[in-house]
């Protein structure tokens, strides 16, 4: 199996990324999801749980699906 290492980071400074979901990266495995609280220059808030913007990918993508039962 041939892996790449993730080099892709969004761009945290466009205002319309926040109430966004983004998938965390971090060795090439998924490691957290949900919508962006807030961030700074070294760390990103997701779900009240900081990630390291050196050590983490963060790709924005659509929340994955649920199937919420009637």
């Amino acid at each position: 199996m041939n892996s790449n290492n993730l080099q892709f980071d969004v761009h945290f400074d466009n205002a319309l990324f926040f109430g966004q979901y983004v998938m965390v990266i971090r060795n090439e495995k998924y490691t957290g999801g949900g919508l962006l609280e807030k961030y700074d220059q070294e760390y990103v808030w997701i779900r009240g749980k900081k990630h390291s913007r050196a050590h983490c990918s963060f790709i924005h993508m659509p929340p994955p699906d649920v199937d919420f039962p009637n």
